[in-house]
């Protein structure tokens, strides 16, 4: 067991410093009518929750993938968010502390939270709990089973609704309801926030879906306010635009080349997540936290 858990160590040790490595280069904003012009993901899943990449990877990964801002949203909890968005800190990304509020009628993007929203309630009611942080309530993925609850006190209650995700890519059936509760929200809120995301856990790639948002400063209170004034435009991941026809026009080609650059991520990033899980694995089946634990008892005797 200790040639297991040294050669464990060595493995998560080579992926932690592999991982480090950052190669990428801080994209600027471009500026349009005095709006700078951000690329985010509002609807990301991260280690320490129900993702798969460590932080410090994620927000690489981010920001290779041409991003400015993303919102890091496990379920019904921040511990990851809070963790990322403090302790590793990446220059040219912005996280958002936030969660992804899932009931079982329904789920929200809360993001730019200080804490945990309570998921029991209604959608106006967590909307309005998420407002009381000055944060923004994002309809995600309303298909399904989930696009009953999206009713119109419901709609109007959110701040921005996901037009672009990666399911509607997959199933005819869910990218008509996304379809049909944007037009509703539309019709019931006109200043709704068209929202794409990636909703990314283990596979796809981050930005898959992205948002585009007109806003103010290259801020997080920016990017708040962006969402809550609805200056933003949703783009698949087959490079089509939805929002505001003469917004939607300035980022068209750049969401067109989202869509051409959707690439495998690079083999040395590919290596530094194999070595850290490997190294996870090895020591979990090694015994490793249960020897630390023996230690820590015997010490206190």
């Amino acid at each position: 067991m200790k040639r297991l858990r040294l050669a464990s160590a060595i493995l998560l040790v080579a992926g932690l410093a592999l991982g480090a490595r950052d190669t990428s280069e801080v994209r600027v904003p471009p500026l349009v009518d005095g709006y700078r012009v951000l690329a985010g993901d509002f609807h990301v899943h991260g280690f320490l929750g129900d993702g798969g990449l460590m932080p410090w990877d994620l927000a690489r990964e981010a920001r290779r993938r041409r991003l400015d801002v993303i919102a890091l949203t496990n379920h019904n909890q921040m511990l990851a968010a809070n963790r990322t968005a403090n302790w590793f800190p990446i220059p040219g990304l912005m996280i958002l502390s936030s969660q992804e509020l899932t009931a079982p009628r329904y789920h929200l993007a809360a993001v730019g939270l200080a804490r945990a929203v309570d998921w029991r309630g209604s959608i106006p009611a967590a909307a309005a709990a998420i407002h009381a942080q000055g944060g923004v309530a994002i309809g995600a993925h309303p298909a399904g089973d989930l696009a009953l609850a999206f009713d119109d006190a419901a709609l109007a209650a959110l701040d921005g609704v996901e037009v672009a995700h990666p399911t509607m890519h997959l199933h005819e059936d869910e990218r008509r309801d996304i379809a049909r509760i944007y037009a509703r929200a539309r019709s019931v809120k006109p200043t709704i926030a068209a929202i794409g995301s990636s909703d990314f856990h283990f596979n796809g790639s981050i930005g898959l879906c992205r948002t585009y948002l007109f806003a103010r400063d290259v801020t997080p209170e920016a990017v708040l306010d962006a969402i809550h004034g609805g200056r933003t435009v949703a783009c698949d991941q087959d490079g089509a635009v939805y929002g505001e026809p003469a917004w939607a026009r300035e980022v068209e080609a750049d969401c067109r080349l989202n869509s051409a650059l959707r690439v495998r991520r690079p083999a040395l990033q590919q290596a530094a997540l194999a070595c850290a899980w490997l190294g996870l694995l090895g020591l979990v089946l090694a015994g490793f936290p249960e020897a630390l634990l023996g230690r820590e008892l015997a010490e206190r005797d």
